[in-house]
């Protein structure tokens, strides 16, 4: 019976997650669209949508603390349960740096400049696909699968740095623009604080299922 408990409770609490996952997977997407249409009212839908993050994170963090309370569970689902409360601050962070995007996004579409956003969005869409292809590796674990989504991290560091460092010489051409460009290094910033807590995210999914702690994108 006991036994039975348990897993009804975990299944509820993967539940739970993939729904914050889903969530914030469809944030940072409208974040991204709202720069690519240059749509300030998707902006605002990710601001907004910021206070339902925080309940689900609040809500799942409960059911973990009644879990471990009520019926001290072990072996995998001790690894889930403990896993989990990891990870929804890593959604919640994913979530809170798409606000954060959606605010720089909010104030840089009011103006018109020349500079290009095309390795922005080459850099957002490869952390936006992390996003997706994790959440799914939560619902359906893959352990190669899991490999080759932080095996994308280097190629986002490297990116991100690439744009610094154009956009850093973009200031020196364009000193006018300066406010504008440093909103755009930001919002690569936050990209690649992203893409940093899906590999948090990976390796978290790799230890419930392994119950070994490995670092995958290093």
């Amino acid at each position: 019976m006991e036994r039975a408990i348990i897993i009804k409770e975990i299944e509820s609490l993967k539940e739970k997650l993939l729904r914050m996952g889903s969530i914030v997977e469809k944030m940072l997407h409208k974040t991204l669209d709202s720069i690519k249409t240059r749509d300030l009212d998707l902006a605002q839908e990710v601001i907004e949508t910021d206070k339902l993050v925080d309940e689900y994170n609040w809500d799942i963090e409960n059911q973990c603390l009644k879990i471990l309370s009520l019926h001290q569970p072990v072996a995998k689902e001790l690894r889930i349960v403990a896993s989990t409360m990891k990870i929804i601050k890593d959604l919640e962070r994913i979530g809170d740096y798409s606000v954060d995007i959606a605010k720089f996004a909010s104030s840089l579409l009011k103006y018109s400049f020349d500079i290009p956003l095309s390795d922005i969005i080459s850099l957002a869409t490869l952390v936006e696909r992390m996003v997706k292809d994790v959440i799914r590796a939560y619902s359906e674990p893959d352990l190669e699968q899991l490999e080759n989504i932080s095996s994308y991290y280097n190629f986002v560091f490297l990116k991100y740095q690439e744009i610094s460092n154009e956009l850093l010489e973009e200031i020196y051409k364009n000193p006018i623009l300066t406010q504008q460009i440093i909103q755009l290094i930001m919002i690569s910033r936050y990209l690649e604080r992203i893409a940093d807590h899906t590999t948090n995210i990976i390796e978290l999914i790799y230890y419930i299922e392994t119950g070994e702690r490995k670092e995958l994108h290093k």
